[in-house]
This record gives structure tokens, C-alpha cells and sequence, in this order.
């Protein structure tokens, strides 16, 4: 009698090459892997989620289009989105969608769904350096980066598995480029007002305009630094009066605060310090900025010290020199021309 065996069969995984690219320019760094990408992403009839691998030097190594709709809000959509950054050993990657309407605005799933795809980024070792939403005109683009709707930097994970591959009740995939989305993001919108003085230009390494803004202390007597957050240049906005500042950020949205920390002093007694970073939501940031309006009249009137006029000196000082007796006159003896001096 013949023995009969079992199978378990031996499967392979690897990259196939699709279709290529081409550019006038080397494609050797993320910016010029961009440029490619959004000429060809710009000119598609419906919402293609693509990435852009790199490697430890952040050269591009490849592309690959994820799905055709964006990212759905399923347990599948993630390891998807990892899964030719993995096969390239990437070190890291450019997530790119477009929005065919042309408005390149992000939707509140745009911007939560990206956040999970971060997270789930840390986990595997591969870093995401951007999302860029590509709008169907030319030259229009949004950078999540730059507008500091995530923390794409390489800190701890702050997501359980769970939270990251998380099955949504909504159902709603990356569609903001939809009228009707685009609208609901234009609700969502808070605008932050501040003052000039407390805004300082700077431009980054790779020639990008940015505007560092600092949070005073809510408590007049703290002295210690103060908190900043940074907005890409163009969401900054000079009021009509020409006098003060605002930008407009999402309401559902968070912003990452930096305040620096003293640690102590090194041995020749220089000050030690660190930057201690924080996710805090826009709605918390509008109240941390704008404190000076939220405070009560009367602890304002504490805190001034009472200053008289001139014009209640002046008002003063004539009443006092009305109350005060005149001193009579003397009188002053003549002589006649008879009289013997």
C-alpha cells in the first residue's frame, strides 16, 4: 500500500515592473519624484492613491498605485498601502491621491486616514514623509506637511493596532475632491488671528516659506519660553487693517505645538534645552492663541494699574488752587512830596 503524502506548496512574493515614467530632469530626489508624479496624477478622471518609494537617502526607487478611489476605511487598506514599500526595502515613502474636481483641499478622512497610515508606518520601520493631494489644474497641490495636519516625524507610535486598522462605520473613502466634501471642509475651517510681532518668517533647506508663530503664556507672571506652531507661508493672511494676522486651519484637524524646555546646564554652564513636541487639536489651539480675548474684564482691570489722566490732574490741581484761601495784600505806605525822608 502506497503511502499518501501531503503538500504544502511554496509560494513567492516579489515586485513585477509596470509601466515607467519619464521626466527631462534626474528623478533623484522626493521633490522630482513629486513633479513626475503630479503632472501624470493631474491628468486622471477618477481618484488614484499611489506612493513613492525611497531610500535611506531619499532617493526615489519606484512608484506603485495603491487603488483606484482612495483609501477605503477597511482592515485591508493599510497593509496595502505598506506592502510594495516593504517588498522595495524602502526606507521611506510619498503618498500622493488626486482629487479629479481640482480642488486639492483635504477631507476630514483625507486627514484621519493618513494619520493611520503613519502610525502604521512606525510599526514596520518604513517612515512617511508626506501626503500630497494633487488637483486635476495644473500646479495645484496641498501638502499635509506643510500644513502641519500630521506629525510626520519619526516619534513613537501612538496608535494601537487596533486604532490603525480599524473597521469605520463611516464608509466614506478619500473622496474630499467631491463638491459636496469640499463644502463640508469649508465648514470645518477656524480661523486663528494674531499679532505681527508675534510672527517670524523663515525659510526651510529645501527653499520653503514658513511662518513660526509663538503662544504667549497664559500667566502673565510664567517666564518661561513660549509655545510656537508653524504654518506654511501661504495660510498666512495680513488682516484689511494691515495690523494684525490670521489663517484659516481645519476645525476637525491638530496642529503640533513645540515648547522648549530647560533640562539644565552642561558643565561649563551653558543652559540645556529641549524641545518637548504635542498634538493638540485646532479647536485647543485657537484658545491658546487667542487667550487675551478670553479673559475676564475684571482680572484685566487687576492686572492694569490705574492711570490718571492729564486732563483729571489738570482738573485737580485747578480745584485745589480755587479752595485755597487768597493771601491778603499788603499795604504799601507812599510818601507825598511833602513828607521828609
Amino acid at each position: 500500500m502506497v503511502e499518501k503524502k501531503y503538500r504544502l506548496r511554496e509560494v513567492r512574493v516579489h515586485l513585477t515592473k509596470g509601466q515607467s515614467l519619464y521626466s527631462d530632469q534626474p528623478v533623484d530626489t522626493p521633490q522630482s519624484a513629486f513633479e513626475v508624479m503630479r503632472r501624470e496624477m493631474a491628468l486622471y478622471d477618477r481618484e488614484y492613491l499611489c506612493i513613492v518609494n525611497v531610500n535611506a537617502k531619499l532617493k526615489p526607487i519606484n512608484f506603485n498605485v495603491v487603488s483606484v478611489g482612495g483609501i477605503d476605511q477597511s482592515a485591508v487598506a493599510i497593509p496595502n498601502v505598506l506592502k510594495s514599500s516593504l517588498l522595495s526595502n524602502a526606507a521611506g515613502f510619498l503618498l500622493l491621491h488626486n482629487h479629479p474636481s481640482g480642488d486639492p483641499t483635504p477631507s476630514s478622512v483625507d486627514i484621519e486616514s493618513t494619520k493611520r497610515v503613519i502610525e502604521a508606518g512606525k510599526l514596520m520601520g518604513v517612515q512617511c514623509l508626506d501626503h500630497i493631494i494633487v488637483g486635476a489644474d495644473k500646479g495645484r497641490y496641498f501638502s499635509m506637511r506643510e500644513a502641519n495636519l500630521a506629525d510626520f516625524g519619526e516619534g513613537p507610535v501612538t496608535m494601537t493596532a487596533e486604532e490603525i486598522l480599524r473597521v469605520s462605520d463611516n464608509s466614506k473613502a478619500m473622496n474630499g475632491g467631491t463638491k459636496k466634501m469640499a463644502e463640508e471642509t469649508k465648514r470645518e475651517e477656524i480661523s486663528i488671528k494674531f499679532g505681527k510681532g508675534l510672527a517670524d518668517s523663515f525659510t526651510s533647506k529645501d527653499g520653503k516659506e514658513f511662518v513660526r508663530i509663538n503662544i504667549p503664556n497664559a500667566d502673565p507672571q510664567d517666564k518661561s519660553a513660549w509655545s510656537t506652531f508653524v504654518l506654511p507661508a501661504k495660510m498666512v493672511h495680513e488682516n484689511q487693517f494691515g495690523k494684525g494676522l490670521w489663517a484659516k486651519i481645519p476645525a476637525d484637524g491638530t496642529t503640533t505645538v513645540t515648547k522648549p524646555v530647560l533640562k539644565g546646564q552642561d558643565e561649563e554652564g551653558k543652559n540645556i534645552w529641549e524641545d518637548v513636541k504635542m498634538e493638540v487639536s485646532n479647536v485647543e489651539l485657537k484658545s491658546m492663541v487667542e487667550a487675551y480675548k478670553t479673559k475676564d474684564p475684571q482680572v484685566k482691570d487687576q492686572e492694569k494699574e490705574p492711570k490718571e489722566s492729564t486732563r483729571g490732574k489738570l482738573g485737580e490741581l485747578t480745584k485745589e488752587t480755587k479752595e485755597k484761601p487768597k493771601p491778603e495784600k499788603q499795604k504799601v505806605k507812599t510818601k507825598t512830596k511833602g513828607q521828609e525822608r
